[in-house]
């Protein structure tokens, strides 16, 4: 089995997240970035918290009249993927042998409702596309292998991982980037999660009681916007260049409960053997992953049924953490899996457990450790991230340390 290498991260997210620093840091102490989304606020549509963008994707060198022309989801997957080559330091790399696979749930859904009517000529062409940013990120590194943006709902970045991952492994490519992102904070997707007979969304009004995954006391998730960029190549690779190794990623495990719609199957049973078949995949034993980072999302149905999952593979009296990175950033769709595999990534590399912030009181119904009240130093050999999505998607990545 080939360990592909996570050597490079970068990130465009709510409180002025841009680097793999940042990110850690935010993760780690569990420092919300959620605030009322009133930049999006319009007449009909509640004033929740939500993960927004404050400040612009900072794009460097990019000509103010190609720059003009681009969405801001073209912008910020831009500003994420340059930043994650600029930490990988992969330097010169032969353009046939690199691709770029990005994720997005609902493409440039944004743009649609706040741009178009303002957009002319070539920016009308490029701004409506889903796969621009994959695209216009090619042009800019002069990628010239795989590029392609799949939508799979909120599994679509493991789909992508998955996809950059066969490329490495068939020997189709040296280095691989893939790319989340997301900008769904409109007014109509808003009163869509927000409708009554739809609501998901939390409706606390301060960051800390917002969305609480595995709290008794949870009432709905929080939405979040921007993008987020991991750069792979294999373990040779990355150790031949002394390249700084995140963590490396082992196998992924993507399946359809082919249950319900919108609803995840309460038992877990599906979920556990999918992970199953990843840590058997991965040549890991069940007593070698320290850590489970959830999906995580502060609604009843994902909250119970993952954490039964995680006892069925684990079993009923396990130790093993169960945490959500969810209420730093909010959910992000498309580009969610790919947070939860960069915070696994930094929880390997810093030997550290983040908590889930905003939570205190455990719901029994989920039964787990769920390190409420800060960051826990740990003995962590691997780890599995676990996404979920409508459409009775599943996906789990196995990741192990770098050590």
């Amino acid at each position: 089995m080939t360990r592909l290498a996570i050597t490079g991260m970068g990130f465009t997210l709510p409180g002025g997240v841009r680097t793999a620093d940042d990110f850690w840091g935010r993760v780690r102490a569990g420092a919300s970035a959620l605030t009322p989304q009133s930049a999006y606020h319009d007449r009909g549509v509640p004033t929740v918290m939500a993960g927004q963008l404050t400040h612009d994707p900072v794009v460097e060198g990019l000509d103010p009249a190609h720059a003009s022309k681009y969405s801001r989801e073209i912008l910020a997957a831009l500003a994420s993927i340059d930043e994650a080559l600029g930490d990988a330091g992969v330097g010169d790399f032969d353009p046939h042998r690199a691709g770029v696979i990005a994720s997005s749930s609902r493409g440039p859904l944004h743009w649609w409702e706040r741009d178009f009517a303002a957009a002319s000529g070539i920016g009308r062409v490029l701004g409506g596309l889903p796969g621009a940013p994959a695209s216009i990120a090619a042009i800019r590194t002069g990628v010239q292998g795989y590029v392609s943006t799949v939508s799979s709902a909120c599994v679509g970045g493991t789909h992508a991982l998955r996809s950059a991952a066969a490329e490495l492994r068939s020997d189709e490519a040296d280095v691989m980037i893939v790319v989340g992102h997301e900008f769904p904070l409109t007014p109509n997707l808003l009163r869509v999660y927000t409708d009554p007979k739809s609501r998901v969304l939390s409706l606390g009004t301060t960051a800390a009681d917002s969305i609480r995954p595995y709290d008794v006391n949870r009432d709905g998730t929080a939405l979040g916007e921007g993008a987020v960029a991991l750069v792979l190549e294999r373990e040779a690779d990355a150790v031949a260049r002394g390249a700084h190794i995140y963590a490396f990623v082992l196998a992924t495990g993507v399946a359809n409960e082919a249950a319900h719609p919108t609803t995840m199957e309460l038992s877990g049973e599906k979920t556990a053997a999918l992970a199953e078949r990843v840590i058997k995949k991965s040549n890991l034993s069940v007593g070698d992953i320290g850590y489970v980072c959830g999906h995580g999302t502060g609604t009843r149905t994902n909250d119970i049924a993952e954490s039964r999952a995680v006892r069925r593979v684990f079993g009923e009296d396990t130790d093993v953490p169960l945490t959500s990175v969810k209420p730093i950033f909010g959910h992000l769709f498309g580009a969610s899996s790919l947070v939860n595999v960069a915070a696994t990534a930094s929880m390997l590399d810093a030997q550290t457990i983040a908590p889930t912030a905003n939570s205190a009181q455990a719901d029994a119904e989920c039964g787990l450790d769920s390190v409420f009240g800060g960051a826990r130093d740990a003995d962590l050999p691997a780890a599995l991230s676990f996404a979920f999505a409508l459409g009775s998607q599943s996906s789990v990545v196995a990741l192990e340390a770098a050590r």
